[in-house]
């Protein structure tokens, strides 16, 4: 794409355009997008594993959850 071409240019051809052709258009760009977005890499969970690790550093565990199960 020309660096030259930018969004303005874009949008005064789409002016141009009849109303069902814009319409197709935009359903166009709404698919492309959604298919970029779901190409993102998704984050597995062992690789957060320990993520938060230190909110319980010296926190003993077993006291902490003998405590939840008195209330």
């Amino acid at each position: 794409m020309p660096t030259a071409l930018n969004v303005n240019d874009i949008l005064l051809q789409v002016k141009r355009l009849n109303t069902e052709d814009q319409l197709t258009l935009l359903e166009r760009l709404v698919m492309q997008i959604k298919k970029a977005k779901s190409k993102k890499k998704s984050t597995s969970l062992s690789s957060i594993s320990g993520v938060g690790s230190s909110v319980w550093s010296g926190t003993n565990i077993d006291n902490y959850i003998d405590g939840e199960r008195q209330w």
